[in-house]
C-alpha cells in the first residue's frame, strides 16, 4: 500500500551544504510584465532549472490548454476564468516576477543531474480565480463551508512520483489548498500566501505528477477550478539519507494543551531541533528551541506550529484561547 504523507511546511528556508540544489524559478522564461505563456507555440512545455514542465495545447478544442503554464499576471481582484493566470498573492514567492501554474493536472520531468534523484520541495499558492471561487461560490461551484459555514469542504493536491522505467514511487504527498473539515470553523482556511511543501520523501525519481481532489464534485467531475500555482521548485540533484522514520518521530511528538492559554508544551526527546509558530497567512510570529513555549503574547485564534527535525519538519494547528 502506498504511504500518503502530509507535510505542511510553512516558509522553510532550505540550506544544504553537502548536496547541490537547483531552483526552477521560471525567471529564465523572460516573460514580459502582465503576460503569460500557455503553450500556444506548441512546444510541449518549458525548461527551468533541472526540470521540464509539460504542457498540452489543443487548437481543435478552441485553444484549450492543460498541464503547465507560466505567468507574470497580478490581478488579485477579478473573479473569473478570464483571470486564470493570476496568483492571489499578486506576485511570485518573495515578490518575484514570474511563477508557474498547472491546470487539470501537471507533469514534471527531472532532467540533468536531478534525473533519478530527490526533490526538495516547492512553494505553492492558490490563484485569484480559484481562491475567489471557493470563498464566494459561483453558478458552477459552491461557497466552501456552505451557507452555515459548517460544510466539511476541502481542496487538495497530490504529488505522485515515478522512478525509472515507469515504476511508481512508494510515497505520495498530499497538500491542502483549502480545508474546512474541522468542526471548529476557526480552523478553516483557503491558502492565500506562498507556502513551502517539503517533498524530500520523494527519492530516486525521474518524474512526478500533480493531481487534484475536492469535496465539491458534480456530474462532470470537480467543480472547484483545478489550478495550483508554483514557484521555486527545488531539486537536490542527489539523494540525502533522510528516511520516513523522521516523519514518524516528529508526528509522535506530543503538543499540549490544545487549545492553549499561556504555555504550550512539546513532549519528546532531543530529536527535536526547534520550532516555528506562524499565523494562517504564513507570517512568522515565534521561533526557538525550547520545549515550553509562552504563547501569551499571541491573540486568540488558530496558528500553525512547525516542529523541526534534522532533515524534515512536521506541522500541526493549535488554538490560542
Amino acid at each position: 500500500m502506498r504511504k500518503f504523507v502530509l507535510l505542511l511546511v510553512v516558509a522553510l528556508q532550505l540550506g544544504f551544504v553537502a548536496n547541490a540544489q537547483t531552483v526552477s524559478d521560471f525567471e529564465n522564461l523572460n516573460l514580459k510584465d502582465s503576460s503569460y505563456w500557455n503553450g500556444a507555440d506548441h512546444s510541449g512545455g518549458f525548461q527551468s532549472g533541472n526540470a521540464f514542465f509539460v504542457n498540452f495545447f489543443d487548437t481543435v478544442a478552441g485553444d484549450f490548454w492543460n498541464g503547465f503554464a507560466a505567468s507574470t499576471m497580478n490581478d488579485t481582484v477579478t473573479n473569473s476564468y478570464t483571470n486564470q493566470y493570476s496568483v492571489i498573492s499578486g506576485s511570485g514567492h518573495q515578490g518575484s516576477k514570474t511563477f508557474g501554474l498547472t491546470y487539470g493536472s501537471g507533469k514534471i520531468r527531472l532532467t540533468g543531474s536531478a534525473s533519478g534523484k530527490q526533490v526538495a520541495g516547492v512553494y505553492v499558492n492558490n490563484g485569484t480565480y480559484a481562491y475567489k471561487d471557493m470563498l464566494l461560490g459561483s453558478m458552477f461551484s459552491k461557497k466552501f463551508g456552505g451557507a452555515s459555514g459548517n460544510d466539511s469542504d476541502f481542496f487538495k493536491i497530490t504529488f505522485s512520483a515515478w522512478k525509472a522505467d515507469g515504476n511508481p514511487a512508494d510515497t505520495a504527498i498530499e497538500f491542502y489548498l483549502a480545508d474546512f473539515r474541522n468542526p471548529d470553523n476557526s480552523k478553516d482556511y483557503i491558502l492565500k500566501e506562498w507556502t513551502w511543501v517539503d517533498l524530500r520523501a520523494l527519492k530516486d525519481i525521474d518524474s512526478l505528477e500533480i493531481t487534484f481532489a475536492s469535496s465539491d464534485i458534480g456530474d462532470w467531475g470537480i467543480n472547484t477550478p483545478t489550478y495550483v500555482y508554483l514557484d521555486n521548485f527545488t531539486t537536490l540533484d542527489a539523494n540525502t539519507p533522510t528516511t520516513l522514520n523522521e516523519v514518524e518521530k516528529l508526528s509522535a511528538l506530543s503538543v499540549y494543551p490544545n487549545p492553549a492559554n499561556e504555555l504550550l508544551f512539546i513532549q519528546g526527546d532531543a530529536f527535536l531541533k526547534g520550532y516555528e509558530i506562524r499565523d494562517l497567512s504564513g507570517r512568522l510570529l515565534l521561533e526557538g528551541k525550547e520545549q515550553v513555549i509562552s504563547v501569551s503574547s499571541l491573540p486568540q485564534g488558530c496558528y500553525i506550529l512547525t516542529l523541526k527535525g534534522p532533515e524534515l519538519t512536521h506541522s500541526r494547528k493549535f488554538i490560542k484561547n
